[in-house]
């Protein structure tokens, strides 16, 4: 029941809503088609008074007739105009009593406006299809009455441009000015109003924070041409054996630093490399005729080695380049058995390379892995000197290829240095280093290999391999097995610092 009566109280409102809202409808339209008819009534006493004084060229301030505005623009067109383009109107051009009130106190209308040409020839609506016949017979159907849209307006201003056309026509040389005459005109500025916001002001705080941008000192960065890093490696093995194994116990201290200094500046390249290397190997044992221990510190590899290029790039990968490298030990190396036989010296060799010739550089990066890169870094030098020196007396000379009663040698031939790098990833690292030097007589090549995986920063475990040829030996230094051949051959474990 009270359901019910709920449903008849709404029923009720909306019905008296309708009325209300029907009522208001039927007013605005009423209110509406009464100001039309009084614009109407305005417009027919305007064309008596026109008809009465035989007088055209005025307009209405609000809306004009189609026929009446046809017939006003065939008028406009035979009004006399000045020099400028403006209508030379007679004394008794207005039709209107002192009785007459306009909304505005200034009749304008676009058609008495000075003529001025803006290049509009052709009409807008230019069409050269021909029109179908269906489309002539069918009425237009609109939603919305076209009194109440633009297409008046519209109207009218496409009859302005057709006569202000057809005057272009007509009267050529009557026009006096066009529109690139007032390119530099000023125009007016357009004001925009914001549209009020009342949750602007209830947002809004009495003392808002303030952000200002710090101020950064500018500093002008420096091109940097050196670059400059290194390596260093200390890797020690120790071998205790007991009395009745059959060995000596034995220690050996691996040290190798290397300090690269590389410049770079537009196609100008300066790169060195500083190498020292020393490993020694500690052994002890007892003699048998004094029946006490003993202890002999054995140097293997020992020497101290620069490596220097300056190239001029000349095409993609390629450059003009020469190359001088020079070797040298820095301590003295006695033979183990023979205490008083010297083998080696500072100076003693002293070997140098100066080679002039082609470089070749290349580096590859993987798009997967940043840290997966192969180098190569290929010297050949055409034209070569090798040149060794023997100081020290006591240092057979014959090993290293020098007669006897010299002390030194020059050889000149070619050489050829390649240098190669692959990184897997960040954890293994595998270099090459191959020397190929010929006189076009006998060969020298020494071939350099090491195998880097690295636990930690700092830890490292390094397998290396060192393979020589030296074809010029004498009989009694080469090797009864491997004859020309010689290699070392070291499995180490210890530190390594990379900066």
């Amino acid at each position: 029941m009270r359901l019910n009566k709920f449903f008849l109280v709404l029923i009720l409102f909306l019905f008296v809503f309708a009325s209300l809202n029907a009522q208001n409808i039927g007013y605005a339209r009423q209110r509406k088609d009464s100001i039309l008819n009084n614009i109407t009534n305005i417009d027919r006493q305007l064309k008596k008074i026109s008809d009465r004084n035989n007088t055209t060229g005025f307009s209405a301030p609000v809306r004009i007739d189609t026929a009446f505005a046809n017939k006003l623009n065939d008028a406009n067109l035979q009004l006399q105009r000045n020099k400028k383009g403006l209508i030379v109107l007679q004394n008794n051009w207005a039709p209107f009593d002192e009785r007459t009130s306009f909304r505005d106190t200034v009749i304008i209308d676009p058609v008495f406006l000075p003529v001025i040409f803006d290049g509009k020839i052709l009409p807008s609506d230019i069409n050269f299809l021909s029109k179908s016949k269906s489309n002539d017979i069918a009425p237009d159907f609109h939603l919305i009455p076209a009194d109440s849209t633009f297409a008046p307006q519209l109207a009218r201003t496409g009859q302005i441009d057709e006569s202000r056309r057809v005057y272009y026509m007509n009267n050529p040389l009557k026009i006096k000015l066009n529109v690139f005459d007032f390119k530099d005109a000023p125009t007016p500025t357009e004001n925009f109003v914001e549209k009020r916001n009342i949750f602007k002001e209830l947002l809004t705080t009495d003392d808002p924070i303030g952000i200002s941008m710090p101020e950064v000192e500018k500093i002008q960065i420096k091109p940097v041409y050196w670059i400059i890093n290194g390596k260093h490696e200390l890797q020690v093995s120790q071998n205790s054996f007991s009395e009745k194994w059959g060995s000596d116990n034995n220690f050996n201290l691996y040290s190798n630093h290397l300090v690269n200094a590389n410049y770079k500046k537009k196609k100008i390249s300066f790169n060195n490399l500083f190498e020292w290397r020393l490993n020694l190997q500690q052994m002890t044992g007892s003699r048998k005729e004094e029946d006490k221990e003993m202890s002999k510190i054995n140097i293997i590899d020992d020497y101290f080695r620069t490596y220097s290029t300056f190239s001029i790039e000349a095409f993609k990968k390629w450059s003009y380049s020469t190359n001088l490298e020079m070797r040298t030990p820095l301590f003295t190396k006695k033979k183990v058995d023979e205490p008083d036989v010297v083998q080696r010296a500072i100076l003693s060799p002293f070997e140098l390379n100066l080679g002039v010739g082609m470089r070749y550089n290349t580096e590859n990066i993987s798009k997967v892995d940043k840290y997966r890169k192969f180098n190569v870094a290929a010297d050949l030098s055409v034209l070569s000197l090798n040149y060794k020196y023997v100081g020290y007396q006591r240092v057979d000379r014959n090993q290293f290829g020098i007669k006897e009663g010299h002390k030194a040698i020059t050889e000149y031939g070619s050489t050829f240095n390649v240098n190669l790098s692959y990184s897997r990833n960040r954890y293994t690292n595998f270099t090459s280093r191959i020397k190929y030097f010929t006189n076009y007589e006998k060969v020298y090549i020494e071939c350099e290999n090491s195998m880097n995986f690295a636990l930690n920063r700092y830890l490292s475990t390094t397998v290396y391999l060192y393979i020589k040829y030296d074809d010029s030996l004498l009989p009694e230094n080469r090797d009864p097995k491997f004859k020309f051949f010689n290699y070392n051959e070291m499995l180490r474990f210890g530190l390594t610092y990379t900066w």
